[in-house]
Order: C-alpha cells, then structure tokens, then sequence
C-alpha cells in the first residue's frame, strides 16, 4: 500500500469519526469536516489520475511484452526510500524472468503522463525529459519481454519508440521525429553498457535491415 494510500484512508476515517461523534452530539463540525474533506477529495482525485495513466502505460508495455506484470509508476512517498539512479528498473526472479511489473520512477511517469496528455501541437517539439520518459518505457517493456543486456535492450527499444509514441497520441511524424530525437541527443551521452556497435542500419541488431528506415 503506496503513502499516497495510508493517507487517503486516515482521513477517511478521521472524517468518518467526526461525522459519527457530531451525530452522536448532535452537532456535526462542518468546518473541521471542511478541513479534512478539501484534501481528501483532491488525494483522491490525484491517484484517480495515476492510476490511469499507469494503466494506459501497462496496456502499451503488454503491446511489446504479452502477459507482463506491466508498469508500476513510483508514488511521491516511494522516492523517499528509493536510493536508485535508474529512471526504470525490471527486477528478475531466479529463473531469469521479470519478478513483477516494471518499476518508472515518480518524476519520469510524470514526463510520460504530460506527454500522453499534451496537445497534438504540443508533441510537435516536446521537451527531452519527455522524449527519454517515452524511451524509458519502451525500454523497461522490453525487459519485460526477456531482454537481459542493456545494450540490446536499449537498441531494440529504439526501433519501438516511435509505435510507442504513436500509441501515446503522436502521429507517425511526430513518433518518428521522437525516436530520431532520442536517437541523436540521448543515446550517444549513455553509458557504455548501453551502447554497441551491432546497433547500426543494416546491423546484427536492425530489426528491419535494408529498409532505409532507422531507428
């Protein structure tokens, strides 16, 4: 249960108890009600939000990795105890399979979150933070798919980031602009790990080799 969670249901209950104890006293104290309700219905409203979006992240996760866990978004009170660097992380189980839903941290969900929700005008030239946000995504999807090396994992997530981005609202320019931005801005500065030669047109890696389309 996520703190944004615990939260919602004390001040459920401490609003139960003052209504009850005014019924009881005849006297309910609408302002202190007042105090409690305000944000109660605004924390609520805000994981209402959430939720959704990590649904429509989990549904496009499972688009490239069928029968995944998904995608978990990190909650506020998370970032407090996650002592990662990673903006996305898959753990694995013994078996070498993914052991539950992809974890995007706080800040990237809400990259991706304005992104999904941002005008079609708006995806024409987004911001970098939200070009690597839909990255991250299609990146940890394709954990979830049985990917284990970073740098394979981050050249085939290339090649899926404009269906990706498509799936978020873009049309078919404005995902392949995306990918081709990611491509050239992103992925150079990334850490050896993530990088190898085989990922080039017409390389070992190139899903679609001789089509003179990349990524």
């Amino acid at each position: 249960m996520g703190l944004r969670t615990v939260v919602v249901v004390a001040l459920a209950a401490w609003l139960g108890w003052l209504l009850a104890r005014g019924i009881l006293r005849r006297a309910v104290p609408w302002i202190g009600i007042a105090v409690i309700a305000v944000p109660l219905v605004a924390l609520f409203w805000t994981e209402r939000q959430w939720v959704g979006a990590e649904q429509r992240f989990t549904a496009i996760a499972r688009s490239i990795a069928p029968g995944s866990a998904g995608v978990h978004c990190q909650r506020l009170g998370e970032t407090f105890t996650y002592a990662g660097a990673d903006l996305g992380r898959v753990s694995y189980a013994e078996d070498g399979s993914a052991d539950g839903p992809a974890m995007v941290t706080y800040e990237t969900c809400q990259h991706l979150s304005d992104y999904w929700r941002s005008s079609a005008a708006e995806k024409d030239a987004p911001p970098l933070e939200q070009v690597i946000a839909v990255h991250v995504l299609t990146h940890e999807a394709r954990h979830l798919a049985g990917d284990r090396s970073e740098s394979e994992t981050e050249c085939r997530a290339m090649q899926s980031d404009a269906d990706v981005a498509q799936r978020l609202g873009a049309t078919p320019s404005q995902a392949r602009a995306l990918a081709v931005t990611y491509l050239i801005s992103v992925h150079p500065r990334m850490p050896v790990a993530y990088r190898t030669t085989d990922c080039r047109p017409d390389g070992p890696l190139d899903r679609t080799p001789r089509d003179r389309l990349w990524p």
